[in-house]
């Protein structure tokens, strides 16, 4: 047998060892990726989060442990799905399905986008929280960047400015794009 051969072997092993509510999450992963990507292509950012917003609850649900619990299955469901996944899902991908995942739910997720400067290239990373707790991601990780926007509950998108420079400013243009300036 190839190496290739015993590669796909020991995924199928791995999936059948799963029970079937594992597979069933892992199988919606699967889809919610699909689906970001389908809608980011089809609508854009803006038009994703605004569909994305409609399934919105209200912000002063307390959170408690089984949904950190919850959120935490989810993002790693999401995250197995993506190495699998023919679409290259990012952080952004990721993030985008869990804090939609996470709003179909019940649950008042909220995606923050953040910045950092390293090596003479800005970096941009995406990632979710839920009551003040970083879920799908390591808070060490998220820390490094600086955030320039957040969508939490049912907000639009709140553009940040990323540093007091009135040279290398963040902005929010008419079309919804982030312009540096």
């Amino acid at each position: 047998m190839t190496r290739r051969g015993r590669l796909l072997l020991r995924r199928i092993r791995r999936l059948l060892a799963l029970s079937s509510a594992e597979r069933r999450l892992l199988v919606r992963g699967f889809v919610k990726l699909w689906a970001v990507d389908l809608g980011l292509r089809a609508w854009g950012f803006r038009r994703f989060i605004e569909r994305a917003q409609r399934a919105a609850v209200p912000a002063g649900r307390p959170i408690g442990a089984e949904d950190l619990r919850r959120a935490r299955e989810y993002a790693r469901c999401l995250e197995v799905a993506s190495r699998h996944h023919p679409v290259r899902a990012r952080c952004l991908h990721q993030s985008l399905a869990l804090h939609r995942w996470l709003l179909e739910d019940g649950l008042p997720s909220g995606l923050r986008i953040g910045v950092r400067k390293e090596s003479g290239e800005l970096n941009a990373h995406a990632w979710v929280e839920l009551g003040g707790n970083v879920v799908g991601d390591q808070p060490a990780v998220v820390a490094a960047f600086t955030p320039i926007a957040s969508v939490d509950n049912d907000e639009q998108p709140v553009w940040a400015y990323t540093n007091n420079s009135p040279a290398r400013q963040a902005v929010r243009t008419s079309a919804g794009a982030i312009e540096w300036r």
